[in-house]
């Protein structure tokens, strides 16, 4: 039983590290200082500290993951904060302006079961803590990020009005870091500049694998029959003032057989280049446009030739549809179109396919 436990431990540890690292990897990308901020900003007012206490000491490796999903979102909204590593006596009663802030939040949160409960509290240093509080809980993975921002969230939409208030006189009294950090005065929550209503995170990593049968058109229909094409495809997505853009690695296989008048081939082409792929939106349904350009290996096994080998271009383009089925998990419905440069004719045709996705 003690090892039992030190496994789970080991195996929630590595958890969190990897929650924790994507959540990092978030700032970063979004131009947000992580909590370790320089002494420059610190001396700036706070309009909110956050008060992050852990139930029990076992938990507090969830701490920073907690702490830099919080900054984020409230730097976000314009507001300047401050993160506090509170004991359980601090947590039951905040006093944000000891800190010089006009509010707190309070997190507190355990593990139970394999899941991490997480609750969240508002304190006004004026009218005192908030009728309301907020409770989620999560399986302690991947996934937790979404739990935790979700909930995030629904909080600050619950105090919409004092943060509105702050954010305002957060720009009176200084620029903010970013133009999008400060949210308009109709706005309650703004995420980032491309987000929107029923977004959700995004996830930098995306891998893709599918099926397409390849139906050529044009003057090589005649002798290449229908092919067969499996493919992989490998992303990394940044958020961008237009939407998510993901920059990629594509394989392919494509399978067919040639008859002609005097000789027969079995034909296999071996594209592989890079990928660009815009999408609209980032709710549960994403349709999208991509483009793929790069060189492709063709080898024939001709009847009365031998084996014949050639390198050609290849350009690779359509449009698709995302769904989003849980988590990162997801299915893509794709209609491509694909020509290889082989001369003397061109080999041109259709490539719809049926993709599953896994984003990280």
């Amino acid at each position: 039983m003690p090892a039992a436990r030190h496994g789970e431990g080991m195996r929630s540890h590595i958890r969190a590290v990897a929650i924790g690292a994507g959540v990092a990897a978030l700032l970063l990308l979004g131009g947000l200082p992580l909590p370790a901020a320089s002494q420059e900003s610190q001396a700036l007012k706070t309009d909110v500290v956050v008060l992050v206490s852990p139930v029990q000491k076992d938990d507090d490796k969830f701490r920073q993951f907690i702490s830099e999903a919080a900054q984020y979102k409230l730097q976000k909204l314009g507001l300047r904060t401050q993160i506090i590593s509170a004991s359980a006596g601090e947590a039951d009663k905040p006093r944000p302006q000891e800190h010089g802030a006009a509010a707190a939040l309070v997190c507190r949160y355990g593990m139970e079961g394999g899941q991490m409960h997480l609750t969240l509290g508002w304190y006004d240093a004026k009218t005192g803590p908030s009728s309301t509080t907020v409770q989620a809980a999560g399986d302690a993975d991947l996934n937790l990020d979404s739990v935790v921002l979700a909930a995030l969230d629904q909080m600050f939409a619950q105090v919409h009005d004092q943060i509105q208030t702050m954010s305002a006189h957060s720009a009176a009294d200084a620029a903010p870091p970013t133009p999008a950090a400060v949210g308009s005065p109709n706005t309650v929550i703004v995420v980032a500049p491309s987000r929107q209503a029923g977004a959700l995170p995004l996830r930098h990593l995306l891998f893709s694998g599918g099926f397409a049968p390849f139906v050529p058109t044009g003057a090589a229909s005649y002798y290449f029959s229908l092919g067969y094409l499996p493919s992989v495809l490998a992303s990394y997505f940044v958020d961008t003032p237009v939407g998510p853009v993901g920059l990629g690695l594509y394989i392919g296989t494509d399978f067919f057989t040639a008859t002609g008048s005097q000789d027969y081939a079995s034909t296999y082409v071996f594209p592989l280049g890079l990928d660009i792929r815009y999408e609209l939106g980032s709710a549960f349904l994403r349709p999208y446009f991509h483009v793929a350009a790069g060189p492709a290996l063709f080898v024939m096994a001709t009847g009365t030739q031998g084996t014949l080998t050639s390198l050609v271009p290849f350009l690779k383009t359509g449009i698709g549809l995302d769904v989003i089925v849980t988590g990162g998990f997801g299915l893509s419905a794709l209609a491509d179109y694909d020509v290889y440069f082989e001369m003397p004719y061109l080999l041109m045709g259709f490539a719809p396919s049926i993709n599953m996705e896994l984003r990280l």
